[in-house]
């Protein structure tokens, strides 16, 4: 997350510069001729293909911890039939159209609500911190703002200054969208690492325990 929120700050900075300086940026059907046009449109690509890379890491490296931090509640103490999404669900929810704007988050809040110390003695379950609706409105936000800038640039039916304005706010909320996820990360790794505290040893260490002694008759 920390290297994508690096690689949207550079996009930006692209942006911030087609946006000032579109002489610098060219369309797919035009021969390059200026050496700096040629440096900057191969800079475009660079970055665009790293960014890819590092966006499709993020998303695997993300659904596998996510589908570990729910398999890890039932040794909280957390019944499973008072878990409302399995850790499967939790993932695939993510790539299920109009599902994807709600549920994700929804599993994401009680996974913290639920990986609370000693969850089972609450009466009612308290709502997560601030920054957790703000992270799902921030990558609701930079994903849209995302699919509009890569549409209309695909079409080729967009100016250099629309371009360029769009690029800039979307790397902006890309910047913030990683911030406030690597916060509800750490906020969730937290509370997890709190209630594996409270595990007898016993049941971490897998060892069964000792056979009764039988006193003598």
């Amino acid at each position: 997350m920390i290297v994508g929120a690096v690689l949207s700050f550079g996009a930006a900075l692209l942006s911030l510069l087609q946006l000032f300086s579109p002489e610098l940026f060219t369309s797919g059907d035009e021969e390059i001729t200026d050496p700096v046009v040629l440096v900057v449109a191969l800079l475009e690509l660079g970055l665009g293909l790293v960014y890819l890379v590092v966006y499709i890491a993020t998303i695997v490296v993300f659904l596998m911890w996510l589908y570990r931090s729910y398999e890890n509640l039932p040794s909280f103490g957390v019944p499973r039939n008072r878990i409302s999404y399995s850790s499967g669900w939790a993932i695939g929810s993510f790539f299920i159209p109009f599902v994807s704007l709600v549920v994700p988050y929804r599993a994401i809040r009680e996974l913290w609500t639920k990986s609370l110390p000693n969850y089972n003695e609450m009466l009612s379950d308290p709502g997560p911190p601030a920054f957790f609706p703000l992270w799902w409105a921030a990558w609701l936000v930079s994903n849209f703002l995302n699919q509009i800038h890569f549409r209309l640039s695909w079409r080729e039916s967009i100016t250099s200054e629309l371009s360029g304005t769009l690029g800039v706010v979307a790397g902006v909320m890309d910047i913030l969208s990683a911030i406030l996820a690597i916060m509800v990360v750490k906020e969730i790794d937290r509370q997890q690492t709190e209630s594996e505290k409270l595990i007898p040893r016993e049941s971490l260490s897998g060892q069964p325990p000792p056979p009764p002694t039988l006193a003598p008759a």
